[in-house]
C-alpha cells in the first residue's frame, strides 16, 4: 500500500512539474545548435557522395537497422542518428513549451512548428533515398532544414525576451524606423533566394549524393555565377545597412550585431569563391555550407531585434494624436477673434 502510494505522489509531482524558464532556453539553444549539426552532416552526406551509403529507409539495410563498417555507410549512418538526436531534443522542446512555468503560445507554436517540420523533414528524407536522390528533393531537404532552423532562432530569441504569459506578441515597440524594418525584410528575401541557387548550383554539379544520381539539366558554371551574383548582392546590401544604421542612429547593441552579421557576410564570400577556384574542395564546400547556416541565424537575429513589423496599436495612436491636438476647435477659434 505504501509502495502504491509513494508511486501515486511520484507521478503527481511529475504532472505538476514546471520547467524553469532559464532551462528552457537553454533547451531551446541546444535544439538550435542540434539544427545546424543536421544541416552540417547532411551536407557532408552529399559532399562525401555518401547518400545512398544506406540503401533503404528507415533501416541502413532491409535486414539490418546499423551500418557496416564501410566509410559511405558509416557517413550516412551518423546522418541518421544526428537526425534523431534532433528528433529527441525537437520533442523534449515541445514537452517543455506546453510544461513551462511562465506558459506562452507564441513559444508553443513554434515548438509545434518545430515537431511538424521535423517530421516533415524525416519523411522527405525517406522518400529522397527511395528515389535515388532526385535533385529536386535533396534542395527541397536543405530548404526545409532552413525553415527549421529560423523556426528555432526565433524560438529561442522569444524565450529570453522576459515577457509575461499571455502578453501579445506584436506588444513589443519598434527600435528603428520602418525603412530600417524594410531593408532588413529585403536582406532575408535575398539570402532566401541565395540558398535557393545554392542548391541548384549543388545539383547541377559534382557531389551531389552519388556519382551515379540524376542532376539537374544546367550548366555548373551558370548556375554558380548566378548564385555569386546574388551573393554580392546581398553582400552590397549588408554594407549598406551598415551606413543607415549610423545614419539613423540606432543602438550601439544593434550596430555590434550588425558587424558581426557584415563579418560572417565577407567570410562567407571568401570561403565561396576559394571553394570555387579550388575546384571544389570538401572541406571548403562543407565550411560553406555551415556559414550559410550560421550566416541565416544572423541575418534572423538581426530583424528580431529591429523589432515587430509594425507598430503596436497604442503607438499608433500616439503618432495620430499630435495631429489631432493641433487642430483647433470652433469654440476656441471664436475666442481667439473676440479677443
Amino acid at each position: 500500500m505504501s509502495a502504491s502510494t509513494d508511486s501515486r505522489a511520484l507521478l503527481q509531482r511529475i504532472r505538476d512539474a514546471r520547467v524553469p524558464e532559464r532551462h528552457f532556453r537553454w533547451l531551446s539553444l541546444l535544439t538550435l545548435i542540434s539544427l545546424v549539426a543536421l544541416i552540417g552532416s547532411g551536407g557532408w552526406v552529399r559532399l562525401s557522395e555518401s547518400g545512398l551509403g544506406c540503401p533503404t529507409w528507415p533501416k541502413c539495410y532491409s535486414n539490418q537497422l546499423a551500418a557496416h563498417d564501410t566509410y559511405h555507410a558509416l557517413i550516412e549512418f551518423i546522418n541518421r542518428c544526428v537526425i534523431t538526436t534532433v528528433g529527441v531534443l525537437v520533442v523534449l522542446t515541445l514537452i517543455a513549451a506546453l510544461r513551462r512555468r511562465n506558459p506562452r503560445r507564441d513559444l508553443s507554436w513554434l515548438a509545434v512548428g518545430l515537431v511538424v517540420g521535423y517530421v516533415g523533414e524525416a519523411v522527405l528524407g525517406g522518400i529522397t533515398v527511395l528515389l535515388k536522390l532526385a535533385p529536386e528533393l535533396v534542395a527541397a531537404h536543405l530548404i526545409l532544414a532552413m525553415l527549421l532552423l529560423v523556426d528555432g532562432v526565433v524560438l529561442h530569441w522569444r524565450a529570453g525576451d522576459g515577457r509575461p504569459a499571455g502578453e501579445p506578441t506584436q506588444q513589443r515597440a519598434p527600435i528603428v524606423g520602418i525603412e530600417v524594418r524594410r531593408l532588413g525584410q529585403v536582406l532575408l528575401a535575398a539570402i532566401t533566394t541565395v540558398i535557393v541557387l545554392g542548391t541548384v548550383a549543388t545539383g547541377s554539379g559534382p557531389r551531389a549524393g552519388s556519382p551515379d544520381t540524376k542532376r539537374f539539366p544546367f550548366k555548373f558554371s551558370s548556375t554558380v555565377e548566378l548564385h555569386a551574383v546574388v551573393g554580392m548582392f546581398l553582400f552590397g546590401l549588408v554594407v549598406a545597412s551598415f551606413f543607415v544604421l549610423r545614419a539613423t542612429g540606432a543602438s550601439e547593441r544593434l550596430r555590434k550585431l550588425h558587424l558581426r552579421l557584415l563579418g560572417l557576410m565577407a567570410l562567407q564570400g571568401i570561403v565561396g569563391y576559394i571553394q570555387y577556384f579550388t575546384k571544389l574542395q570538401i572541406d571548403l564546400v562543407e565550411v560553406h555550407i555551415i556559414g550559410a547556416a550560421l550566416l541565416l541565424i544572423a541575418l534572423v537575429r538581426f530583424n528580431l531585434e529591429l523589432g515587430p513589423p509594425r507598430a503596436p496599436s497604442y503607438d499608433r495612436a500616439e503618432e495620430r494624436t499630435p495631429s489631432t491636438i493641433a487642430l483647433p476647435t470652433r469654440s476656441a477659434a471664436r475666442t481667439s477673434t473676440a479677443s
